[in-house]
């Protein structure tokens, strides 16, 4: 039996893809590149390569959806999802085809002012990452 983390052993490089941001969330104090810097980060620190907006075989994906309230309150889902490429054959099927593998996700919801709404976002997002960056990293010892 495998064991837990198994699927990352080998992986020393990942690539980072943030989804573009609406208006609200940029009126909220989002950014596109705050938060690549911030998905970034925990992989970094656990030795891992970082290529921001590359063609990597294995990324995370990260989007973030926000509304703001008539206080002006801003509430913003965001997740982040590992993918993998790789090739694999179909049961029904005798070739092998270009599949996308789910490899980890993780989501959560913040509300806050947006003077403070960008870094609840980063804090909620990154400690997901934080935990999956040591995984990855343990997996490769």
């Amino acid at each position: 039996m495998p064991r837990a983390g198994s699927e990352f052993t080998g992986l020393t490089r990942i690539g980072i893809v943030v989804e573009d941001l609406g208006q609200q969330a940029i009126g909220c104090g989002l950014t596109r590149d705050g938060l690549e810097a911030a998905a970034s980060k925990p992989f970094t620190d656990a030795g891992i390569k970082v290529a921001r907006n590359a063609d990597e075989d294995t990324y995370v994906h990260v989007t973030v959806m926000t509304s703001t309230l008539p206080n002006g309150m801003c509430i913003s889902r965001y997740d982040w999802s590992i993918y993998a490429m790789t090739d694999a054959t179909l049961s029904y099927q005798n070739r092998a085809l270009l599949v996308q593998v789910l490899l980890a996700h993780k989501g959560g919801l913040t509300g806050s002012m947006p003077t403070v709404h960008s870094a609840d976002v980063v804090r909620g997002m990154t400690d997901g990452l934080t935990q999956i960056a040591g995984i990855i990293r343990d997996a490769n010892r």
